[in-house]
């Protein structure tokens, strides 16, 4: 079996970092409750990057299986698996035990890519409750890009109070994210604002059917076009992905009761970047909520909504196995727009 490992070099190129590494297929029954799965297809998050650096709130050991988000077919079950059988399609969760309910600490240190093995490698052995059947439309380098950033697109978009028809969502960027944000705020019918950086992203994000697309970098006011386009209103809810460099610009652009759903990681380590001002919160009675991706059973609700709509996910680009540094490298360079994907099949 062929798999990348993390080499112990904690360090910005992943040639140094990654390790390919290769060992006997894996043969015998799964033990109980157990999935033998066939990968086919790994997709990067920036959370990637940053266990790669070794500034991830949980730290990866030397020798962990990297990425949390893959795709394959059930090879072989275990005894006790009921949901799943072989030649089933599948993908991986995000958190390996977070089934329904309220996230834990204790929940949260079981990830596939960190505190467990990840997904980059030719098979993976797992239990039966963390995997979820992947919409039949989709190809495996599709359904590969599911398990945290639509995830967490759809969980920023429900929540305790979910978008409604004719309601207007602002989208940051050109991540996975955010362009999963775009494509399901219209499945709910909300009107959908993005800033982007460049007239290339823009167009894709128009092709994507959002309403109307911000230049931020010709705008550098960027809030008072929110403001301009909701007629001085303000969004019901902002996808906040970038962190501390953007969010006061978001808070200015939420209207009075709104939600800002804050979701970026990165920027927090660099003081330059905390340029946040409380007092802008004064009188906006705006609910901050951080989203940490989501629950199996949200996953499954997600799906369904995909498989109803059709909807495709968006990807960068697909690189094959042999060439996994280039997939982080799109990731560091932040010139993506949607997902940056691993062929491993």
């Amino acid at each position: 079996m062929k798999a990348y490992r993390l080499s112990g070099v904690r360090s910005e190129n992943p040639t140094e970092a990654l390790t390919l590494t290769e060992s006997v297929d894996p043969t015998g029954q799964p033990g109980y409750g157990q999935v033998l799965v066939r990968m086919h297809a790994a997709a990067l998050n920036y959370r990637d990057v940053m266990i790669m650096r070794g500034d991830y709130a949980i730290p990866a050991a030397t020798g962990t299986v990297p990425l949390s988000d893959g795709a394959g077919e059930v090879m072989a079950i275990g005894d006790g698996v009921q949901s799943l059988a072989v030649g089933d399609r599948v993908t991986s969760t995000y958190f390996l035990r977070w089934i329904d309910g309220t996230l834990t600490p204790e929940l949260v240190r079981e990830q596939f890519g960190a505190s467990r093995d990840g997904v980059l490698a030719e098979y993976l052995l797992c239990s039966e409750e963390s995997l979820v059947k992947m919409p039949d439309h989709l190809t495996m380098e599709e359904a590969a890009t599911l398990p945290c950033s639509a995830l967490t697109a759809w969980s920023a978009l429900t929540g305790p109070r979910p978008v409604l028809p004719g309601e207007s969502v602002l989208t940051l960027g050109t991540g996975g994210v955010s362009l999963f944000a775009v494509q399901l705020a219209q499945l709910f019918g909300a009107r959908v604002i993005a800033a982007t950086s460049s007239e290339a992203k823009a167009e894709r994000i128009r092709e994507l059917g959002a309403d109307t697309v911000i230049n931020y970098q010709e705008h550098p006011e960027w809030d008072r076009l929110v403001l301009d386009a909701t007629a001085g209103r303000g969004v019901d809810r902002v996808i906040e992905t970038v962190g501390p460099q953007t969010l006061d610009r978001s808070i200015r652009s939420t209207a009075f009761g709104g939600e800002l759903a804050h979701i970026g990681g990165g920027g927090f380590s660099d003081p330059a970047s905390q340029t946040f001002d409380p007092r802008v919160l004064h009188g906006r009675s705006l609910t901050l909520r951080r989203i940490t991706v989501g629950s199996r059973c949200a996953f499954e609700q997600m799906n369904r909504a995909i498989t109803l709509h059709q909807l495709r996910p968006v990807i960068d680009k697909v690189v094959p196995f042999a060439d996994a540094a280039d997939a982080y490298r799109r990731i560091q360079e932040r010139s993506h727009v949607g997902k940056a994907v691993v062929a491993i099949g």
